[in-house]
Parts: C-alpha cells; sequence; structure tokens
C-alpha cells in the first residue's frame, strides 16, 4: 500500500505541474496571438485550434487527481458537519462508493473514445495541414485514472490534514 501511494503521489506531483506548464503556454500562445494580431495586423494562424484541442485538454485532464487529493471538488461538509457520527461515517462510505462507480465508468468510456479516435486516427486542421489530435484523447481515461487511484488509497486511509487533504 506505502508503494501504491508513493506512485501516486508522484503522479499527482506530475500531473499537477504538466498542467501548470499548458496553462503557463496556454497564456504565452494567447498574449503572443493578441501582440501579433494588435501590432502588426497578422494574427498567429492556429491559435485558437492549438489552444482548444491540445492545451485546454492537457492543463485540465492531469492535474484531476491533485484537484481530487487537495478536495477542490464540491462537498457537503457544512451539512454533514451537523449530523451524528454514525451517518458522517456512512455518509463517507457511500461518497466514495458514488465516486468508485462514476470514475470508474468514466474511466472505461474515456478510454473508449480515446480508442475510437486512435482507430480513426482523428485529425483537426491546423495551418494548412492536419494535425493528429487522437493523443490528447488519452488524457481523457489517465486523468479519470488518476481520480479513480485517489478514491481507491481513501478507502485504505484516514484523511491526513497536514498533507493538505480536506475531503472527507
Amino acid at each position: 500500500m506505502v508503494i501504491l501511494e508513493r506512485i501516486n503521489s508522484i503522479f499527482r506531483s506530475a500531473g499537477k505541474y504538466f498542467s501548470g506548464i499548458s496553462i503557463f503556454l496556454m497564456m504565452l500562445i494567447i498574449v503572443a496571438d493578441v501582440f501579433m494580431r494588435n501590432v502588426f495586423g497578422s494574427p498567429i494562424s492556429g491559435t485558437y485550434e492549438i489552444v482548444q484541442f491540445f492545451l485546454m485538454p492537457m492543463a485540465i485532464f492531469p492535474a484531476l487527481g491533485y484537484v481530487y487529493w487537495v478536495g477542490v471538488l464540491p462537498r457537503l461538509s457544512e451539512i454533514i458537519a451537523k449530523t451524528p457520527k454514525a451517518f458522517q461515517k456512512f455518509n463517507d462510505i457511500l461518497i466514495l462508493v458514488i465516486d468508485l462507480g462514476v470514475f470508474t465508468l468514466l474511466t472505461y468510456y474515456g478510454f473508449l473514445f480515446a480508442m475510437s479516435g486512435f482507430e480513426s486516427q482523428m485529425a483537426v486542421p491546423l495551418g494548412g495541414s492536419l494535425v493528429s489530435v487522437w493523443p490528447i484523447y488519452f488524457l481523457v481515461p489517465i486523468g479519470f485514472l488518476f481520480v479513480l487511484l485517489e478514491v481507491i488509497l481513501r478507502f485504505f486511509r484516514k484523511p491526513r490534514v497536514e498533507e493538505g487533504e480536506v475531503g472527507i
């Protein structure tokens, strides 16, 4: 279990930094596009497609495990805190079971979607040529897999506030 938590911690950190770099690149390309458009009257070709099909998925999906771990996803902690301890424990387990089911399905169907894109060699026009977009589709199931791993680990450990975990 310790090895699994260490691997998960590495994936969580890698996803966080990967998403951060993607957001920085998104900012850089948008600023450059606006500068080129306003100063030289000629925007960078394909900026919208690069941001839409590449940088946005790269910014969102790799960080999902980190977002779940930190506790940013919505919870009803104020309402649940006022209920009896037995209900709180039942609620914690029920939410983990629901999360397990939902993120298992999201991972599975995200993988099917990515495989569909791979089989059809999905591509988008960018600057006059077709650029493959199907590799980015695999970020969807990978991101949901990171969340699924977090849910599975929460079944076996208590929340550690000192690590930054705020959830259940």
